[in-house]
């Protein structure tokens, strides 16, 4: 009854949002992209590729699950070398990485609408051996079909949120039951595993595996630290505001003048979230007077004089991790984009520090903020407050750096474990759902 009512209230809700939708999609060209697939009409050769045999079936929905997945794809196909592999994305960036960056796989789609016609329609066409997805994205429809058709359903790479556990609960008649019967549920933390369990998942299902996004990241190079000796700027303590976003620049500059008041040599290194803004920002560094130097121009400063190193360039940020003191992950300050990668200043062994919105990055903030690795500052006196014993204390600052590291280093290893699992659900001769085994 309750797919029913679910089902009937999509039909009805496209049915009146039919000619707004049609409105959108005629201004906003990007909305089209892939709609044909969302609506289940792939490519021929797509399908007739998987007509002669059924595909390991990977879900990741934006570039930052697919970037993350990329070492299990990898790794999935060393396995598997003979079995074709199908990639689904659900945003347009999402799905043009996964064309440019990612050989592994046979072929790349967008994920279908979660409504049933349009599943029933996909399934006929293109049946899995197993489907993978990541996080928790769940999309009551697609995985009832599955479990209904007895193909394994597997969520790797798992997360589920105080926040998402709330917003389930809300639905519980209608999520309960795609819980209880998912094959297999990697999770990242046991804390993530105790809350779907909570929510109705079978214990015995459930395992803990790690987090792909940690397991993803290496070691930085040194890079940076040559950079800065080039420009004579290797002595100073080191303070990195980075991928940030607006605000947060002008966050970080007004604490950062304080904190020169106690740390002379204090050097900010501000490295913009995107390139289109650097332009802006430099527009800021002069509004208020500050003395800068940025990476992409030859030095015009002596040494002594520079206060602010604006990294204008791409692909360097995480080579001076390893030479900072503190610093801080932007995208983090107003809810919008999530919170960006707090894993490889961690690597690192630098003290992270990070606002109160940190959605992407969930599970591995929770650690930090419980173990004394991080800490989240909400305004410039938090933030002053958090990082002045850091910067004047460096035997305080190994110490968190040291936890942060190990919360990291403990995370790693999530690939090789989830495959395990997969494959044990992939060549058990028990691949029908109701297997607890």
């Amino acid at each position: 009854m309750i797919f029913l009512l679910y089902n009937l209230a999509l039909t009805v809700l496209a049915l009146l949002t039919l000619p707004v939708v049609a409105v959108v999609l005629l201004l906003r060209p990007r909305y089209r992209l892939g709609l044909r697939q969302r609506l289940g009409f792939f490519p021929d050769e797509v399908v007739q590729r998987f007509a002669v045999q059924a595909p390991l079936w990977v879900h990741a929905p934006s570039v930052g699950e697919l970037l993350a997945t990329r070492r299990f794809l990898q790794a999935l196909k060393q396995t598997y070398p003979t079995t074709p592999i199908l990639l689904s994305c659900l945003t347009p960036t999402a799905y043009a990485t996964a064309h440019a960056q990612v050989l592994e796989v046979d072929a790349i789609i967008y994920f279908p609408l979660d409504h049933p016609w349009i599943i029933a329609r996909v399934l006929r066409r293109i049946t899995p051996r197993v489907f993978v997805f990541t996080e928790t994205e769940m999309w009551p429809n697609f995985l009832a079909t599955l479990q209904r058709r007895k193909i394994p359903t597997v969520l790797v790479s798992g997360r589920f949120s105080v926040r998402a556990s709330a917003r389930y609960r809300l639905v519980s008649a209608l999520f309960t039951p795609i819980f209880r019967h998912l094959t297999r549920s990697c999770m990242q933390t046991q804390a993530d595993a105790d809350r779907l369990i909570h929510a109705g998942a079978s214990a015995a299902r459930v395992v803990v595996t790690g987090n792909f996004k940690v397991d993803g990241v290496t070691a930085a190079s040194t890079q940076g630290k040559e950079i800065l000796a080039t420009l004579g700027l290797a002595d100073r303590v080191l303070l990195i505001g980075a991928s940030t976003h607006p605000g947060e620049e002008t966050l970080l500059l007004n604490t950062f003048r304080r904190l020169r008041e106690s740390v002379p040599r204090l050097l900010l290194l501000l490295a913009p979230r995107h390139p289109q803004r650097f332009a802006e920002v430099e527009q800021l560094l002069k509004a208020e007077g500050y003395r800068y130097h940025k990476r992409s121009q030859p030095m015009s400063l002596a040494p002594t004089e520079v206060e602010v190193l604006l990294l204008d360039t791409l692909g360097e940020l995480a080579s001076f991790y390893p030479g900072a003191a503190l610093t801080f992950v932007g995208g983090s300050l107003n809810k919008g984009p999530g919170g960006h990668s707090v894993i490889e200043p961690a690597l690192a062994q630098v003290p992270v520090c990070f606002g109160p919105y940190t959605r992407n990055f969930a599970t591995v903030v929770e650690e930090l903020l419980r173990d004394g690795g991080g800490f989240v500052v909400r305004d410039e006196e938090g933030f002053h407050q958090q990082a002045l014993p850091l910067l004047t204390d460096a035997r305080k600052r190994q110490e968190v750096g040291a936890r942060a590291f190990a919360i990291v280093q403990r995370g790693q290893g999530a690939v090789e474990r989830t495959l395990t699992v997969v494959r044990h659900v992939i060549e058990s001769p028990c691949t029908r759902n109701t297997c607890n085994t």
